[in-house]
């Protein structure tokens, strides 16, 4: 397209956008989603927050009970969204699970791998696939959620950083496209962060203070300075910025998110 032709039909140009805007926020119970949820509220944006326990984050519009895992509770939240709230405008899929029990991947059970894929993989497409008419209807804006350790994976943690390759892919895909329809779509890494997910690392004195000692701001984030980063993804301040997975680690892959002592542990609690 040349300087000064406009859009043809179903291109995405600027557009004026309504002043009640909506925004569909998964894992929205606690830890990160909990935390976007709020934000988003606070800024303005009409929230439904979906989790698979009851999801009561503070300003929310919307309340909704369904496991991402089943595509046919997930359209009937989205659709219940468009329909009382007036549309949807964005959606953070900050749903996920992160198990690691250092096992090594040949012991890994069928089990273990398929929960990660099934809840982080499969449940974000369930909700980004129910989430895109409404989204192409209104040129809106996806965030999900992958990690850092989809390029840094950790000892014993090979599920979950496929899981998080596959969520950072599934954003680019999506931003690839549906591009010309006016959705953008990016993924967000978080390294550490203070969230119940993490509390069965995080809330061990020795291991988070080697953890935190690793990282050059010497503390894992909290989820309230995660949060503010997709709402800017979702947001018109972001509206040039699609198909990128951003990093919020506090420069923690500069340093390395594994050591030589956690592949001696994983080692050491294998049968031999």
């Amino acid at each position: 397209m040349t300087r000064g032709t406009p859009p043809g039909p179903g291109a995405a140009g600027p557009a004026a956008r309504p002043a009640h805007r909506v925004v569909l926020v998964t894992g929205a119970a606690s830890g990160l989603g909990r935390a976007v949820a709020e934000l988003m509220a606070g800024q303005g944006w009409a929230v439904a927050a979906l989790d698979r326990e009851e999801a009561a984050p503070g300003g929310t519009a919307l309340h909704l009970t369904a496991d991402v895992r089943d595509p046919a509770a997930v359209r009937d939240a989205v659709a219940r969204t468009a329909a009382e709230l007036g549309g949807i405008h964005a959606v953070a899929g900050c749903a996920g699970i992160f198990r690691n029990d250092l096992t090594p991947l040949h012991l890994l059970t069928d089990d273990a791998w398929a929960a990660h894929l099934d809840v982080n993989v499969t449940g974000a497409f369930h909700v980004v696939r129910a989430a895109l008419p409404y989204l192409i209807e209104t040129q809106g804006a996806i965030a999900l959620v992958a990690s850092v350790a989809s390029r840094y994976p950790q000892p014993g943690g090979a599920a979950y950083a496929v899981s998080k390759a596959g969520v950072a892919s599934l954003a680019r895909a999506v931003a690839l496209e549906y591009g010309p329809r006016g959705v953008r779509a990016n993924a967000v890494s978080p390294g550490y962060m203070d969230t119940p997910m993490a509390a069965p690392l995080m809330s061990r004195p020795h291991l988070r203070a080697g953890i935190e000692h690793g990282l050059p701001l010497r503390r894992a984030a909290a989820p309230e300075e995660v949060a503010p980063v997709i709402a800017f993804l979702l947001s018109d301040a972001g509206r040039y910025v699609t198909g990128e997975e951003v990093t919020v680690d506090g420069a923690g892959a500069l340093t390395g998110y594994t050591s030589g002592d956690d592949l001696d542990r994983m080692w050491r609690r294998a049968p031999q």
